[in-house]
């Protein structure tokens, strides 16, 4: 006698359109959205819902590295990419470099006759990274930015935005018959303001060692220009601002807070 086995076969579904508004992956079985049913098989990459057996996701990729590093030089060492591209870089980060050591990518030395062609391609290819007007000033303009994150303690989201309207700005020729400097801390403002960052025109200005005067002329230039369109800062955001500079308790600052 041959006994009938029922085997259970998982459905797979397309999880691109199981997801909620939020963006939480969301299972079409059983209808469960609690994201710790829901588990990886790191040997076949698919995701699977533990209430109900159907596979939610196939060919997940995994992000994480494959080897190990126990401190900066080995991680230096073992990584194969650079760094992440950036509005922030003149070149967005897609340079190339030539090292400065005199070894080859084996690890031997450079034969001298060689060494002499070397220097002259280093010299070269640092040229050619800045041989426009226009590459000069953005390699100016975002080093002062890199000073002025520091002192203003502005989040990357703020560099990379404020990035973004500089260059355009720059596609526009804005720039021209202005100061870099002042078209830059209006950018940031800008960018402060869309993304709702407590910082005045006073701060910036302070900051930047521009003119107030000088920094709103410029804002409202940009904005007049590149058809923006700024939204009103949170007073609730400036609470606790004034509640520093009046020296209020915490106490007093949760409560008008809340």
């Amino acid at each position: 006698m041959i006994a009938m086995v029922n085997l259970f076969v998982p459905d797979v579904v397309d999880s691109e359109t199981e997801r909620t508004v939020t963006g939480v992956l969301k299972c079409p079985s059983c209808g469960s959205t609690e994201q710790k049913l829901f588990v990886v098989d790191s040997s076949s990459g698919e995701t699977i819902c533990q209430k109900c057996g159907a596979i939610l996701e196939i060919n997940n990729i995994e992000q994480n590295h494959e080897w190990s590093a126990f401190n900066i030089e080995e991680l230096n060492d073992k990584a194969r990419t650079g760094t992440p591209s950036s509005l922030a870089r003149h070149d967005m980060g897609l340079f190339t470099v030539i090292g400065r050591t005199d070894k080859d990518a084996s690890g031997g030395k450079i034969d001298p006759t060689v060494r002499s062609t070397m220097e002259r391609l280093k010299t070269w290819d640092y040229r050619t990274q800045i041989h426009t007007p226009a590459a000069r000033n953005l390699r100016q303009a975002f080093s002062e930015l890199d000073v002025l994150k520091a002192k203003l303690g502005l989040s990357d989201a703020i560099i990379e935005k404020t990035a973004y309207i500089y260059r355009k700005a720059q596609e526009r020729r804005m720039v021209r018959g202005r100061t870099t400097s002042a078209i830059l801390a209006a950018s940031i403002y800008i960018a402060c303001r869309e993304i709702g960052m407590p910082r005045t025109l006073k701060d910036i200005s302070t900051v930047s060692n521009i003119k107030r005067k000088d920094l709103a002329r410029s804002y409202r230039f940009i904005v007049s220009k590149l058809e923006l369109k700024i939204p009103v800062l949170d007073p609730i955001k400036c609470i606790v601002r004034v509640a520093n500079k009046t020296n209020l308790s915490e106490i007093t600052k949760r409560k008008q807070s809340i």
